[in-house]
């Protein structure tokens, strides 16, 4: 570890690559109090879509479940997750896109400083 700025911006950069899993081995891993404390930005940023993600999954497996049901009981399944579907999915999609704006951002300032 030569250079602790470049392992640095190797964290933001990992969005590309290996998204949480790099910044959680560097931050276990590396000594260097730099390396650690940008480890911890950005392993913050890179989960951040993953609490939609999750949400978005429930609600999914909820849905399946009620379809799954419906034949059983011979009752038409509600289709009343399918609004919460798309919202969650679109907030997905933006939260991972402004973390990949960011950590690419942060990722370039981190080489510079």
């Amino acid at each position: 570890m030569d250079n602790p700025r470049l392992i640095a911006s190797f964290n933001y950069f990992s969005i590309l690559f290996a998204p949480v899993l790099f910044p959680l081995i560097l931050l276990l891993a590396s000594g260097d109090g730099l390396v650690r404390r940008h480890a911890k930005r950005a392993l913050a940023i890179q989960l951040l879509p993953a609490v939609p993600l999750c949400a978005l999954l429930v609600t999914t497996f909820i849905a399946a479940n009620e379809v799954r049901e419906a034949a059983f009981t011979g009752m038409a399944p509600s289709f009343g997750h399918a609004g919460t579907t798309v919202l969650l999915t679109l907030l997905y999609a933006v939260l991972q896109g402004a973390a990949f704006v960011w950590c690419t951002a942060a990722g370039i300032r981190a080489l510079k400083t």
